[in-house]
């Protein structure tokens, strides 16, 4: 039963799940990130010209309801929680759910919140994390993703190693060549004299 509500033959639940098992609506999402990327990059904070303002906060908006209605959907055909292989059972649904939430969080506090709104600059810059959704849309990037993160205890080893290494070759070179390099054995001091006998050789 998803949300306790929709057992798995539910006609609406079948629906939606042949629903967004259409490879058209992966690449229809997969286009909703890749315009919402290039929207904030637009996204500057010195622009000016309050048309282009007002159109790529409403694209921005629209694109976030799309985000929202998708993970309705999700939530409909694989439960929220308890189950299995329910939504939050994925690490990668955990940050859709993530930009989702402060994106609703946001619109609540712009809709209702008076006088000083400066502190949703904090709320809005979360939308720079929506890119990263591709890569939970992607089994080809999730495998690499997840395999350096696998990785990153054998990272810290070898960092270590390299650490090491770098230690005794600093000390090697304090013991060899400390107050050798401080100062230039050359007495002489004319500068163009080196030039030319450098142009020379």
């Amino acid at each position: 039963m998803a949300l306790f509500i929709f057992a798995y033959d539910n006609p609406i639940r079948a629906g939606l799940r042949e629903f967004i098992s259409n490879s058209y609506f992966a690449g229809f999402i997969y286009h909703m990130i890749a315009l919402n990327s290039l929207l904030l990059a637009l996204d500057e904070p010195q622009l000016k010209d309050d048309y282009q303002k007002k159109t790529i906060n409403f694209l921005l908006e629209t694109i976030s309801i799309i985000f929202v209605v998708e993970f309705v959907i999700k939530t409909i055909v694989m439960g929220f929680y308890w189950g299995e292989k329910t939504y939050l059972k994925d690490p990668w649904n955990i940050l859709d759910f993530v930009i989702v939430f402060f994106s609703f969080i946001t619109w609540i506090l712009e809709a209702y919140a008076t006088g000083d709104v400066s502190f949703l600059r904090g709320f809005r810059a979360l939308r720079a994390l929506r890119p990263l959704r591709v890569v939970s849309k992607n089994e080809g990037i999730k495998t690499v993703v997840n395999a350096l993160l696998e990785s990153i205890p054998a990272l810290i080893n070898v960092l270590l190693i390299v650490m090491l290494f770098l230690l005794v070759f600093g000390i090697l070179g304090i013991q060899l060549f400390k107050g050798q390099l401080g100062r230039c054995n050359d007495t002489s001091t004319n500068a163009e004299g080196k030039l030319n006998v450098l142009n020379k050789e």
